[in-house]
């Protein structure tokens, strides 16, 4: 073969992680002569630098050739990729049946029993009835153990603990899921794609579950495979789960990268990838301290639990605590009590019932009776009940059960790896004990404090100071720094400070305009400054300073 070498070379980017080599040499290749194999590849390559629509282009015309020279299982593994990427980047489940249907005329042709299992395992993500997606499941897991095949396996046992943890079987699920990562993440590795899928099933029980702790730990041990392959969260709603978990975790400035990204990768994507990456989006905002930004972005997604938490926490911050009460209270009658969201809606229900002064309400909501405890399985959740408690016995007046439940409260945060809960709930744990334990008071509004300042909450700092200042202490300013802004915001004051508008900005950086001026808000929040024209002075200042 004429082009051989090149596509030796092609096959060496790739099998390091060098995708943007692998691509050119892949077009070279097909400038040549057209191929199966070439296109395939290519496909691949544009798939792992996240350019999803040549990607589908390729891998259709790769599906093509292999057919026509009745290569059926090269075919039908085509067809299985492609239902994957539009299921789940695209979330065409239409789209992903049809790429399905096909595959498993063509693996059934071909006689291959790996490939009849890779098709038995995607065929279970389009199937509604849950005891079939198990058995579908469970027939892939079986194919794989007959023919020896690691990377079915794998697959299957992630899916499996996914599917467990969806049905309630929460242990079960997370140690299959725990396995089937310690197995992808293992050398030598076959199929890279199982990585990704694996990693994305990983994120998404631990996103139902609120075990952001594992998943950041699962996180860390994936920086190996980072680091030669590239992100493993190429999935438009995986890359979502991703960022909440940033978000989570207190890692602010890389959650909005990633969710930034998210946000691209949902241009073309069903509603559902676009949500997630919405409330995600509008959660940091809120966390920051931008509830009105936040409210803003949830105007364009549709509503989840997670969401309706989010947009009463933003009301209540924006001064319209009835209205909050309004938006939960309507969720919680309808929602489904065994649903994981649940405790957490009622935790938050709590709270705004005490700020609209329902204090009996919210007492019955986590009254150590109430049903809510009992289908309370996720230590997060428990926290947030904890810490409602904690609210409801202070304002009745109980003043040591309050205290031991919100210090019970920050410890789980702690625990957790939860910063910006932990800081709430310890400044909250300060303004109870003002009047009891003042000297305590400062102590843990001083802690709270620096927490939250590290963490870029800005309004919720204010508050920590503000009860400081009422103790007669004058906290130390924050840190207003150019370091603190995240990446795109200092590309966007850059261009602040050229004297360009948010529409000119929206063209150079190709973001919208709305994008745009939410950065700008954030760079003058965190910058201290009032005006474009004093965020352009600091720019001067800074830049030369340096």
């Amino acid at each position: 073969m004429a082009h051989g070498a090149t596509l030796d070379e092609a096959l060496r980017s790739a099998a390091v992680g060098d995708w943007t080599s692998a691509r050119a040499a892949y077009e070279a290749v097909l400038g040549e002569e057209d191929s199966a194999p070439a296109r395939e590849g290519l496909a691949r390559a544009c798939w792992w630098i996240g350019d999803l629509r040549p990607a589908v282009e390729h891998a259709e015309r790769a599906f093509a050739l292999y057919q026509e020279e009745e290569r059926f299982a090269e075919a039908a593994m085509v067809g299985v990729h492609l239902c994957v990427w539009f299921l789940t980047n695209y979330d065409n489940a239409t789209a992903a049946g049809g790429w399905l249907s096909r595959a498993e005329h063509l693996a059934a042709r071909s006689g291959d029993a790996v490939v009849q299992g890779w098709t038995d395992l995607v065929s279970g993500y389009l199937v509604e009835e849950q005891h079939e997606c198990r058995r579908r499941l469970e027939r892939a897991a079986e194919a794989a153990r007959g023919a020896a095949d690691v990377d079915l396996a794998t697959m299957a046992l992630a899916d499996l603990g996914l599917w467990h943890v969806t049905a309630g079987e929460i242990d079960v699920g997370v140690a299959m899921l725990d396995e089937a990562m310690a197995a992808t993440l293992a050398e030598p590795r076959g199929m890279l794609e199982v990585v990704v899928w694996s990693s994305c099933n990983m994120l998404a029980a631990c996103s139902l579950v609120e075990d952001h702790r594992r998943a950041s730990d699962w996180c860390r041990a994936a920086d190996r495979f980072m680091e030669t392959f590239g992100c493993p969260f190429l999935l438009a709603r995986c890359r979502a789960h991703y960022g909440r978990l940033l978000v989570a975790t207190g890692r602010w400035p890389e959650a909005e990268a990633e969710l930034d990204r998210a946000m691209a990768m949902t241009v073309d994507t069903g509603q559902g990838p676009r949500t997630e990456a919405l409330t995600a989006l509008a959660e940091l905002r809120l966390r920051r301290g931008e509830p009105e930004a936040a409210l803003e972005l949830l105007e364009a997604a549709d509503t989840t639990a997670w969401g309706a938490a989010i947009r009463a926490g933003c009301l209540m911050e924006t001064g319209r605590a009835e209205e909050a009460w309004q938006v939960l209270h309507a969720r919680v009658a309808t929602h489904d009590a065994e649903d994981p969201a649940y405790p957490a809606l009622v935790a938050a229900l709590a709270e705004t019932s005490l700020a609209t002064g329902r204090t009996e309400e919210a007492a019955d909501l986590v009254a150590p009776d109430a049903a809510v405890w009992s289908v309370c399985a996720f230590p997060r959740a428990a926290g947030l009940l904890e810490r409602a408690a904690g609210l409801v016995a202070a304002t009745c007046g109980d003043h040591d059960s309050a205290r031991a439940r919100l210090d019970s409260a920050f410890e789980e945060f702690v625990r957790l790896e939860l910063p910006y809960e932990a800081a709430r709930t310890e400044l909250d744990l300060a303004g109870h004990l003002q009047v009891s334990d003042p000297d305590a008071a400062v102590v843990r509004a001083a802690s709270a404090l620096r927490r939250l300042e590290d963490l870029g909450a800005r309004r919720a700092a204010a508050e920590a100071a503000a009860l400081l200042r009422s103790h007669g202490i004058t906290p130390r300013p924050g840190a207003r720094s150019r370091d603190a802004l995240s990446a795109r915001e200092r590309d966007v004051l850059a261009l602040v400070a050229q004297g360009l508008s948010n529409p000119e900005i929206a063209g150079r950086l190709y973001l919208s305009r709305r994008t745009v001026g939410h950065h700008v808000s954030s760079i003058l929040r965190k910058l201290g400054v009032r005006s474009r024209s004093e965020a352009a002075a600091y720019a001067a200042r800074t830049s030369a300073g340096r």
